[in-house]
Protein backbone atom coordinates (compact mmCIF):
# COMPACT_ATOMS: atom_id res chain seq x y z
CA UNK A 1 0.00 0.00 0.00
CA UNK A 2 2.83 2.33 0.84
CA UNK A 3 4.50 1.52 -2.43
CA UNK A 4 1.30 2.40 -4.26
CA UNK A 5 1.06 5.77 -2.50
CA UNK A 6 4.66 6.63 -3.48
CA UNK A 7 4.36 5.50 -7.10
CA UNK A 8 1.04 7.25 -7.76
CA UNK A 9 2.52 10.82 -7.78
CA UNK A 10 5.47 9.64 -9.87
CA UNK A 11 3.13 8.02 -12.39
CA UNK A 12 1.00 11.15 -12.49
CA UNK A 13 4.06 13.34 -13.20
CA UNK A 14 5.22 10.97 -15.95
CA UNK A 15 1.75 10.97 -17.52
CA UNK A 16 1.62 14.79 -17.61
CA UNK A 17 5.14 14.99 -19.06
CA UNK A 18 4.37 12.48 -21.82
CA UNK A 19 1.11 14.24 -22.65
CA UNK A 20 2.81 17.65 -22.93
CA UNK A 21 5.59 16.26 -25.15
CA UNK A 22 3.13 14.57 -27.46
CA UNK A 23 1.04 17.76 -27.64
CA UNK A 24 4.08 19.72 -28.78
CA UNK A 25 4.86 17.27 -31.56
CA UNK A 26 1.44 17.47 -33.17
CA UNK A 27 0.87 20.24 -35.67
CA UNK A 28 -2.00 22.63 -35.08
CA UNK A 29 -4.92 22.06 -37.33
CA UNK A 30 -5.42 24.62 -40.09
CA UNK A 31 -8.60 26.50 -39.42
CA UNK A 32 -10.74 28.21 -42.00
CA UNK A 33 -9.64 31.66 -40.72
CA UNK A 34 -5.99 30.80 -41.49
CA UNK A 35 -6.93 29.74 -45.03
CA UNK A 36 -8.92 32.95 -45.50
CA UNK A 37 -5.95 34.99 -44.24
CA UNK A 38 -3.58 33.34 -46.74
CA UNK A 39 -6.04 33.87 -49.60
CA UNK A 40 -6.53 37.52 -48.62
CA UNK A 41 -2.78 38.21 -48.51
CA UNK A 42 -2.47 36.84 -52.05
CA UNK A 43 -5.25 39.11 -53.36
CA UNK A 44 -5.18 42.83 -54.07
CA UNK A 45 -7.08 44.21 -51.08
CA UNK A 46 -7.72 47.70 -49.85
CA UNK A 47 -5.25 47.22 -47.02
CA UNK A 48 -2.49 46.63 -49.57
CA UNK A 49 -3.63 49.69 -51.51
CA UNK A 50 -3.56 51.76 -48.32
CA UNK A 51 -0.05 50.53 -47.53
CA UNK A 52 1.26 51.41 -51.01
CA UNK A 53 -0.51 54.78 -51.11
CA UNK A 54 0.89 55.72 -47.70
CA UNK A 55 4.48 55.10 -48.75
CA UNK A 56 4.04 56.84 -52.10
CA UNK A 57 2.74 59.99 -50.43
CA UNK A 58 5.33 60.29 -47.66
CA UNK A 59 7.36 63.49 -48.07
CA UNK A 60 10.60 61.52 -48.18
CA UNK A 61 9.36 59.52 -51.18
CA UNK A 62 8.02 62.46 -53.21
CA UNK A 63 10.19 64.16 -55.81
CA UNK A 64 11.90 67.36 -54.65
CA UNK A 65 9.62 70.37 -54.78
CA UNK A 66 11.36 73.42 -56.25
CA UNK A 67 8.43 75.70 -55.40
CA UNK A 68 8.66 74.91 -51.68
CA UNK A 69 12.41 75.49 -51.69
CA UNK A 70 12.06 78.85 -53.45
CA UNK A 71 9.23 79.89 -51.14
CA UNK A 72 11.32 79.11 -48.03
CA UNK A 73 14.40 80.91 -49.39
CA UNK A 74 12.54 84.00 -50.62
CA UNK A 75 10.56 84.30 -47.40
CA UNK A 76 13.78 84.25 -45.36
CA UNK A 77 15.49 86.73 -47.67
CA UNK A 78 12.59 89.20 -47.42
CA UNK A 79 12.48 88.86 -43.66
CA UNK A 80 16.21 89.53 -43.35
CA UNK A 81 16.05 92.57 -45.64
CA UNK A 82 13.15 94.02 -43.69
CA UNK A 83 14.97 93.55 -40.39
CA UNK A 84 18.32 95.00 -41.52
CA UNK A 85 17.77 97.57 -44.28
CA UNK A 86 15.36 100.36 -43.42
CA UNK A 87 15.69 102.42 -46.59
CA UNK A 88 12.72 103.20 -48.83
CA UNK A 89 14.44 101.47 -51.72
CA UNK A 90 14.55 98.22 -49.77
CA UNK A 91 10.79 98.33 -49.16
CA UNK A 92 10.24 98.65 -52.90
CA UNK A 93 12.82 95.95 -53.63
CA UNK A 94 11.10 93.51 -51.26
CA UNK A 95 7.86 93.84 -53.21
CA UNK A 96 9.64 92.91 -56.43
CA UNK A 97 11.43 89.80 -55.12
CA UNK A 98 10.14 86.58 -56.62
CA UNK A 99 11.50 83.31 -58.00
CA UNK A 100 12.35 84.84 -61.39
CA UNK A 101 14.84 87.40 -60.08
CA UNK A 102 16.50 85.45 -57.27
CA UNK A 103 19.56 83.23 -57.59
CA UNK A 104 20.25 80.51 -55.06
CA UNK A 105 22.63 77.66 -54.57
CA UNK A 106 23.04 74.93 -52.00
CA UNK A 107 26.41 75.11 -50.26
CA UNK A 108 28.31 72.43 -48.40
CA UNK A 109 30.65 72.27 -45.45
CA UNK A 110 33.57 71.23 -47.67
CA UNK A 111 33.61 74.58 -49.49
CA UNK A 112 36.68 76.61 -48.52
CA UNK A 113 34.71 79.82 -49.11
CA UNK A 114 31.94 78.76 -46.78
CA UNK A 115 34.48 77.71 -44.16
CA UNK A 116 36.01 81.19 -44.35
CA UNK A 117 32.59 82.80 -43.99
CA UNK A 118 31.70 80.58 -41.04
CA UNK A 119 35.04 81.31 -39.37
CA UNK A 120 34.22 85.02 -39.43
CA UNK A 121 30.62 84.46 -38.29
CA UNK A 122 31.10 82.22 -35.28
CA UNK A 123 27.46 82.50 -34.24
CA UNK A 124 26.47 80.38 -37.26
CA UNK A 125 26.60 76.58 -37.22
CA UNK A 126 27.03 74.05 -39.99
CA UNK A 127 23.80 72.26 -40.81
CA UNK A 128 22.90 69.76 -43.50
CA UNK A 129 20.77 72.13 -45.58
CA UNK A 130 22.59 75.42 -46.25
CA UNK A 131 21.91 77.84 -49.10
CA UNK A 132 23.13 81.16 -50.45
CA UNK A 133 20.37 83.40 -51.86
CA UNK A 134 21.14 86.46 -53.97
CA UNK A 135 18.95 89.32 -55.12
CA UNK A 136 20.43 92.55 -56.48
CA UNK A 137 22.85 93.83 -53.81
CA UNK A 138 21.60 91.44 -51.11
CA UNK A 139 23.15 88.07 -50.36
CA UNK A 140 21.86 85.88 -47.58
CA UNK A 141 23.20 82.72 -45.98
CA UNK A 142 20.28 80.49 -44.96
CA UNK A 143 20.26 77.14 -43.19
CA UNK A 144 17.44 74.74 -42.35
CA UNK A 145 17.02 71.83 -39.95
CA UNK A 146 15.19 69.65 -42.46
CA UNK A 147 15.04 69.61 -46.23
CA UNK A 148 13.33 72.84 -47.40
CA UNK A 149 12.20 71.08 -50.58
CA UNK A 150 9.85 68.91 -48.53
CA UNK A 151 8.29 71.27 -45.97
CA UNK A 152 7.32 74.92 -45.66
CA UNK A 153 9.35 76.12 -42.69
CA UNK A 154 11.27 78.89 -41.00
CA UNK A 155 15.00 78.99 -41.48
CA UNK A 156 17.16 77.89 -38.58
CA UNK A 157 19.85 80.52 -39.18
CA UNK A 158 20.27 83.37 -41.62
CA UNK A 159 22.84 86.08 -42.18
CA UNK A 160 22.24 88.94 -44.62
CA UNK A 161 25.21 90.60 -46.31
CA UNK A 162 24.80 93.77 -48.37
CA UNK A 163 26.60 96.98 -49.19
CA UNK A 164 24.66 99.85 -47.71
CA UNK A 165 25.16 103.50 -48.56
CA UNK A 166 25.50 104.51 -44.94
CA UNK A 167 27.77 102.44 -42.68
CA UNK A 168 25.68 103.46 -39.67
CA UNK A 169 22.18 102.21 -40.26
CA UNK A 170 20.77 103.49 -36.98
CA UNK A 171 19.15 106.90 -37.16
CA UNK A 172 19.59 108.76 -33.88
CA UNK A 173 16.72 111.16 -33.20
CA UNK A 174 17.50 114.78 -32.35
CA UNK A 175 17.13 115.68 -28.68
Amino acid sequence: MELLKKSLPIALVLFVAVASISAQDTKPQVTSTDVNQENHDAKEGQDKELFEYYYKTRPENLPPNKAKLEYNLIKTLKKEIMSRDYSKESVEAIKKIDATNVQYERVYRESKWLRGFMTQNTHLNYLEYMYIVKHDKYMCFVSFDVNPELYLQQSRQSQLVFASKDKFEIVIPKP
